[in-house]
């Protein structure tokens, strides 16, 4: 691949970035999470078992001992926004952008969020007689909330604005000419990297095991697990893999079931090019993505993508092997739908 428009960035906003990051998805955590543990450890003594541990719509109708709301602070309020901090790091990499600031901002929101759950679900039941009739959780889950809203939005603003710059664009690997009178067509296939299948596909099976064994046992929400396990596999089967064409008359992708597709016809495009993309640094994740910049796209994997530049509206993007050819290849019916003579390549593209 030959690099022709890298745009330079700077390892030092960056830098910045990432430890502002730390500062408030580890460190607020771990702060608060301390601050919690230390009330809740003060005040177990006085809270006999057991205790309210769950509200429904009725009220109070789930009880334990009081040290549920321990291990409810350390796995919420400190375990979750842990995995929220590894998850990001491994999945940004080189990249940076809103989405690792807003994962950031909501690691410390939920460490909020936990220690308020954690410290009001027992205030309220403090000195309550014996028999006695349990406040709702109401106010306590609405205080919770306004926490997270509050730590989630400072951190928030003390992470910096910074975001990565798109990936460099790519020439063709080989020379993409079209003679005149030639119908030159080209496809491939964008699909989910293997490990991503291999995963989503033991949550399938696992699930279509616990549907079996619930609706065999007769246990109550069988059912619901198993439309969950056909929503799944109707959402991983469209999703998984998309037919990509550049072809004389526009541009195409489409699932493998038909649904979601996307047509866009020659004289909508106003250019072609391939890029390579950060699916998390730019796009916040994978599968049919909008990034903050407005772009939209289907996103896969890592790599190469032909990103086509529509008229009045943003540009949409596949990420798929060989874009290079493909983005030529558009390129050049686009050139030749404008009148516009084809584009020699250079010494370094041949």
């Amino acid at each position: 691949m030959t690099p022709t428009g890298t745009r330079p960035d700077s390892t030092a906003p960056r830098r910045r970035a990432k430890l502002l990051f730390l500062l408030v998805a580890v460190a607020i955590p771990v702060v608060v999470t301390a601050v919690g543990v230390i009330v809740l450890v003060r005040w177990l003594p006085a809270f006999p078992d057991p205790v309210a541990t769950h509200w429904g719509i009725g009220g109070a109708d789930g009880f334990g001992p009081a040290s549920t709301f321990l291990w409810l602070l350390l796995g919420v309020g400190l375990g979750v926004p842990l995995l929220m901090v590894v998850t990001t790091l491994v999945a940004s990499r080189d990249q940076w952008g809103p989405a690792a600031r807003l994962m950031g901002a909501l690691a410390a929101g939920m460490s909020a969020f936990a220690a308020v759950m954690s410290l009001g679900s027992l205030w309220i039941q403090r000195d309550l007689a014996s028999g006695a009739e349990i406040p709702g959780i109401g106010g306590v889950m609405g205080l919770a909330l306004a926490g997270l809203l509050l730590v989630g939005g400072l951190a928030w603003v003390i992470q910096p604005r910074y975001r990565t710059p798109d990936g460099r664009v790519l020439a063709p690997r080989q020379d993409v000419r079209v003679g005149t009178g030639e119908r030159v067509v080209w496809v491939a296939t964008a699909t989910m990297p293997r490990g991503v299948l291999v995963l989503l596909g033991l949550v399938l099976a696992g699930l279509v095991v616990l549907a079996v064994f619930m609706l065999a046992a007769r246990v109550p929400g069988g059912w619901i697990v198993a439309l969950v396990a056909v929503v799944v596999a109707l959402a991983l089967a469209a999703t998984a893999s998309y037919r990509v064409s550049a072809t004389p008359e526009g541009f195409t992708a489409r699932a493998l079931l038909g649904r979601p597709h996307i047509v866009i016809p020659l004289d909508e495009i106003a250019d072609v090019r391939a890029i390579d993309v950060s699916p998390f640094g730019e796009f916040g994740g994978w599968g049919w993505r909008i990034s903050v910049d407005g772009r939209t796209g289907v996103v896969m994997r890592r790599g190469p993508a032909i990103e086509v530049s529509r008229r009045g509206r943003k540009p949409f993007l596949v990420t798929v092997d060989g874009a290079e050819e493909g983005a030529a290849l558009l390129q050049t019916y686009v050139d030749r739908e404008a009148g516009r003579p084809a584009a020699s390549p250079s010494e370094d593209e041949r």
